[in-house]
C-alpha cells in the first residue's frame, strides 16, 4: 500500500509540474494534459470510472468515438502490470495519472504494443507512430458504488421491459390493421400474412435457403436487409426460422415476430431488447 501511495504521489508531483497541452513522458507514459485539476479526486486502484474516449491512429483516422456511439467507456483503475513483455506507457498506465474532471490525450507507441501483442498489427496502425487515446473522466466509483449503481439499473431495466411486453399485443393489433393484410398467428405465436405461398417443397430445419429479406421494426424503421442471401434454418432467430418452413421456392410473406421469438430480452447491434421485429420475406431457392 505504502509503495502505490508513493508512485501516486511522485506521479501527482509531476502532474502538477507540467505544462497543460505539452507532451511529457510521466511515470513511463507519454501523455498531453488538457486540463487537470489538482484539487479533484484522485484516481486510485481498484476505482472504477466512467470516461468519454477517443482513439485515433498516427493519421488521425478515428478509430472509435464514445461519444458518436452514445456509451461513454467504464473501466477499473489497475496496478501497472508486472508481466514479462509489459511496458509502461500503456493507456491503462496512463489512466492513473489523472482525476476526476480531468482530459488529457495518452499516446501509446505503436513499436510497443507490437511487442506486447506479439502478434500482426493491422495495417493502420504504422510503425514509429503512437495510438491517440483522448479520453475525459467523467465520472469515479468505488466498486461497491459501482455495483450498487449497476443493481439499480438492473431493477429499472426490468421493470421498463415489463411495461413494454405488456403493451406490445396492443402494439401488434395497431400494426396489422395499418397494414391493411390478413395475418393468421401460428401455435408459437408467429403472425404470418402469405402473399404468395410459392411451389414445391417447404424449407425444413438444417436446410439452407436462398432468400430475400427485408427487417423493420413496427414503426417502419429498416434495420437489415438481404439480397439472394443464404439462410440456414435453425441457425436463426426461431420467429425466422418458422417463417420460412411456411413458404416454398417463389413464395413470398410478411411476418411480424413477437420479441420472445426474436431477440428476447438481449438485444442485438441495431436492435434493442424485447423488440417485435417485421420480416418481408421471399424465398428463392434451396442451396
Amino acid at each position: 500500500m505504502r509503495k502505490i501511495l508513493g508512485v501516486l504521489f511522485s506521479a501527482t508531483v509531476l502532474m502538477t509540474a507540467c505544462t497543460k497541452d505539452k507532451v511529457e513522458v510521466i511515470e513511463g507514459v507519454k501523455i498531453q494534459i488538457h486540463s487537470h485539476d489538482n484539487n479533484a479526486k484522485k484516481l486510485k486502484d481498484g476505482d472504477i470510472i466512467t470516461f468519454d474516449l477517443v482513439i485515433k491512429n498516427g493519421a488521425d483516422s478515428v478509430l472509435q468515438d464514445t461519444r458518436k456511439d452514445g456509451q461513454p467507456g467504464k473501466g477499473m483503475v489497475q496496478a501497472p502490470q508486472a508481466a514479462p513483455g509489459a511496458f509502461k506507457g500503456t493507456f491503462e498506465n496512463g489512466l492513473r495519472l489523472l482525476s476526476i474532471g480531468d482530459s488529457a490525450t495518452i499516446l501509446v507507441p505503436i513499436d510497443s504494443l507490437a511487442k506486447t501483442v506479439q502478434a500482426p498489427l493491422p495495417p493502420f496502425l504504422k510503425p514509429g507512430t503512437d495510438l491517440k487515446y483522448t479520453v475525459k473522466i467523467l465520472k469515479v466509483q468505488s466498486k461497491a458504488e459501482f455495483e450498487k449503481e449497476m443493481a439499480g439499473q438492473a431493477e429499472k431495466a426490468k421493470a421498463d421491459a415489463a411495461k413494454l411486453l405488456a403493451k406490445q399485443p396492443a402494439m401488434i393489433d395497431a400494426y396489422i390493421a395499418k397494414s391493411g393484410k390478413k395475418f393468421t398467428k401460428t401455435a408459437s405465436g408467429l403472425l404470418a400474412s402469405i402473399e404468395k405461398p410459392g411451389q414445391g417443397a417447404s424449407p425444413k430445419m438444417g436446410e439452407s435457403w436462398m432468400v430475400n429479406y427485408r427487417g423493420t421494426f413496427l414503426d417502419g424503421k429498416e434495420f437489415d436487409k438481404g439480397s439472394n442471401t443464404e439462410m440456414p434454418l435453425g441457425q436463426m432467430i426461431p420467429g425466422f426460422n418458422e417463417a420460412l418452413t411456411l413458404l416454398k421456392a417463389g413464395g413470398k410473406g410478411v411476418f411480424v415476430i413477437p420479441s420472445q421469438m426474436a431477440y428476447g430480452d438481449q438485444g442485438r447491434g441495431p436492435i434493442p431488447a424485447n423488440s417485435v421485429l417485421v420480416f418481408e420475406v421471399e424465398v428463392l431457392s434451396k442451396k
